[in-house]
């Protein structure tokens, strides 16, 4: 509680009724180098689950393709929105 308007906090001026941005803009880049390890790094073992359990290079090459492009693509963009969000 303030009791005195001069002893406003920025906290306590952020709390004047605005809701603020859910998104983080602190000067962090947008898109960091480990944004895409994880969609990588799971395409890439689905494929390796799938060639094992399979019979040959062609079923590699088509599970890369397919699943795998959207496996990266959507695993990045839920990274990349995790990452940016602010939870507090």
């Amino acid at each position: 509680m303030v009791t005195d308007e001069h002893e406003m906090t920025e906290e306590d001026e952020a709390s004047d009724g605005r809701l603020r941005p859910a998104m983080l803009d602190d000067g962090q880049p947008r898109l960091p180098w480990w944004l895409p390890l994880p969609g990588l790094a799971l395409a890439v073992l689905w494929v390796a689950y799938v060639a094992a359990a399979g019979d040959g290079t062609v079923l590699l090459v088509q599970t890369l393709v397919w699943p795998g492009s959207a496996i990266f693509v959507v695993t990045t963009v839920t990274t990349y929105f995790g990452w940016r969000l602010d939870l507090d």
